[in-house]
This record gives C-alpha cells, structure tokens and sequence, in this order.
C-alpha cells in the first residue's frame, strides 16, 4: 500500500495543506475533512484502515494546520468549502466522495449542496446540531479569539482550550454534569491539538463561528446525492444522530462506528454499492 505523503494546493488565498495517499489504477477520490481545531494529521489512522480502491485526499481545513485562511473578516461556511473545493480542482480530483467529521462534515454538506454534478456522495461522521439558545451561547463562549501575549499567556490558553475540550461537553463548563463519557487525556494528541491551535493563533476560531452560524438542519433537507451516516456511540455529537438521518432523504446509516477499522469498513462498503 502507497505510502502518506503531504502536498500542498494552491488556490486563490494561499495554499491548502493536505495528506494524501493514491490508491490503485480506476481508485475513486475520497476527500476527507477534519473537527476542529486540529488538522489532517487526526484522520492518519482512518487513511490507514482505508484500502486501495479510494484515492485519499485529508485536507487541513482553511484556518487549521498549514492552510491558509479565508480572506473576510467573517466567513460563512460556504466559503470554507468554496476553498477547498477549489483546492480538489487544483488537485485534479473528479468527482470525488467527501468524507467529514464535525466542522468538516459542515463544511462537505455545503461542497456537495454547490457543485452537485462533480460530487460523487458524501459520508457523514458527526455534525452539531444546535438550537438558538445553544448557537448564540456558542458564539459567545466557545472559541475565544486569541492573539499572542508578550508574557506568552496564549501557550497556557491553547493547552487548556485543548485539554478542557477532551473532558468536558461544552469544554467551558467544567463541572461533572458536562464531562464526556468518552473523555481521556492522550498525552500525545494533547499535545499535537495545542500545537495545532497556536499554529493559527489568530484565526482558529473562524471555523468554529461558521458552524454555530450554519443553518444545517435546511442545508440537510436539500441534498440529493447518495449519504451515509456513521454512528458513534462515543461522541458528543452523536445524540444528533438520528435526527441526521430524518433530515436528509433516503440516507444510509451505519451505527457502531467509532473506530478507524469500523469506520473504513463502512465507507468502502457504500462506496463499492455507489452507481457509476
């Protein structure tokens, strides 16, 4: 099996950083979007379960990793998948099938809802789907912009923002009734997601602000392509599961997806079932 390697597309803005590994003769494309606030790095081990009949493309998201940020002061999750479906123009890719997780699974809806004729099907692996009170508290709370300190106070910041997130649903409530059933401290991970969040310090927060903002559940209801849900019993998100699935005509769903080995065994079953 080929080996991961990094590439860089540009675009417009900048660049767009990505891992990728390229399957065998005829491999379909899979690009595959991350949660925030880490990078492509997180879906290595999902690459790796994956076989060679897809073409893997793992883009750091727009203000995530080494890719560069959008150009407005505000931008919208449309924009957010506008780059990087520019950068899989970039790349060549072909009708590809999106993979997303939490902000890149906002990020794939709007992909395929703006270029419905070059996406093959899209694969669904947790979104946040939040009530006024909760978007608006969000916004507010969640991703506290951040600019560097000369008494370096924004090292310490990064490694609790990160560390709280891995413990406690919403992070900024730390008390027992918010802390997550699957919560652990992975010293190693710990460490890449802080590295990841001072990386891009001043614009990390964007793409958090544009999914409390993205009015999903509509966005939902008008795709018309093949989807398939993945669920995980583990995830903070995964109580919006099945209202996913009712949301979005005659998608598919998988339950019991919360590992790398599970996960891949469902998206290369959907996609082997995929009309041509």
């Amino acid at each position: 099996m080929g080996a991961i390697e990094k590439a860089y597309a540009s675009i417009t803005e900048g660049q767009l950083h990505l891992r990728r590994r390229v399957g065998a003769d005829a491999a379909i494309p899979l690009a595959m979007l991350h949660a925030s606030p880490a990078s492509s790095e997180t879906l290595v081990p999902l690459m790796e379960a994956l076989g060679e009949e897809l073409s893997l493309y793992a883009f750091d998201n727009p203000c995530n990793g080494q890719s560069c940020a959008p150009t407005m002061e505000a931008p919208a999750m449309t924009d957010f998948a506008d780059m990087i479906a520019r950068g899989a123009d970039a790349l060549g890719l072909d009708r590809p099938v999106l993979y997303g997780t939490h902000t890149g699974g906002h990020i794939a809806v709007e992909w395929a809802l703006a270029r419905p004729a070059e996406v093959r099907a899209l694969v669904i692996d947790g979104l946040a789907l939040l009530d006024d009170a909760t978007r608006a508290e969000f916004l507010e709370n969640y991703a506290p912009r951040q600019a560097p300190s000369d008494t370096g106070a924004q090292f310490h910041w990064a490694w609790n923002f990160t560390r709280d997130q891995m413990l406690f649903f919403p992070h900024y409530k730390k008390n027992y009734k918010h802390l997550r059933d699957e919560g652990s401290l992975d010293p190693t991970l710990l460490h890449n997601l802080s590295v990841s969040v001072l990386s891009q310090l001043t614009t990390y927060h964007l793409p958090y602000e544009a999914v409390f903002r993205h009015e999903v559940r509509e966005a939902l209801k008008r795709l018309a392509l093949p989807v398939l849900i993945l669920g995980d019993s583990g995830s903070a998100l995964d109580p919006a599961t099945a209202e996913i699935v009712d949301l979005i005509p005659g998608a598919q769903f998988t339950p019991d997806c919360a590992t790398p080995d599970a996960k891949a065994r469902a998206i290369e079953d959907f996609v082997k079932g995929l009309p041509e």
